[in-house]
């Protein structure tokens, strides 16, 4: 059932990856601008609450020229999503993803989801192992597409997910690493029991 999701799912991602362009590596600040269109059959999109329209979402600042994504990426950034946001709503599990594309987009990070994934000491599940345990479930594989797509989703303060790069499980990350986030980091929203933050 889930390759043929993949099957399905990806001819439409690649195609909607191709039609975001990036304004060329002039340095920081460019923005991504999306082509509201597609010449295949669409897949029919997913409605989920909370999420802001395409014409309000903020626009990602993109320091980096395109994200190529693969069926491997793909799975990938649902494994992640699968990994940290399992128990987590929808709008969670799509903000995990969001985070993840938001550093691939960033210079202070690596370029591609395998590099942002496997960066050392980012993501608990890879540091303990829980990663090799889990494979993602069709709803990790539909929120890891609304990512790649920008849905952008908003926190219980109203405010989008917009370009957090960090987010936080206060209760299993421990009072000294919850003390670090808010006294480097500024705080943007929270959704589920994930609070995000960005630089």
């Amino acid at each position: 059932m889930m390759k043929e999701l993949i099957r399905t799912i990806l001819p439409a991602l690649v195609i909607a990856a191709a039609a975001v362009s990036f304004a060329g590596g002039q340095g920081h600040g460019e923005t991504v601008q999306e082509d509201l269109y597609l010449d295949m059959p669409a897949v029919s999109p997913i409605q989920v609450p909370r999420m802001l329209p395409a014409s309000a979402r903020p626009q990602a600042q993109a320091f980096r020229g395109p994200v190529k994504i693969s069926e491997r990426d793909l799975y990938l950034l649902a494994k992640i999503i699968e990994c940290e946001a399992r128990y987590e709503p929808y709008e969670g599990k799509v903000a995990v993803g969001a985070v993840v594309l938001n550093r691939v987009m960033s210079d202070r990070f690596p370029n591609t989801i395998e590099g942002v994934i496997f960066q050392k000491g980012q993501f608990q599940p890879v540091i303990d192992g829980g990663w090799n345990s889990k494979e993602p479930s069709e709803q990790s594989y539909r929120a890891a597409m609304e990512a790649l797509g920008g849905a952008k989703p908003v926190g219980k303060n109203g405010k989008s997910v917009g370009n957090a790069q960090f987010f936080i499980y206060e209760g299993l990350a421990g009072k000294g690493a919850a003390k670090w986030f808010k006294n480097n980091l500024k705080y943007v929203t929270t959704i589920g029991n994930h609070d995000f933050y960005s630089r």
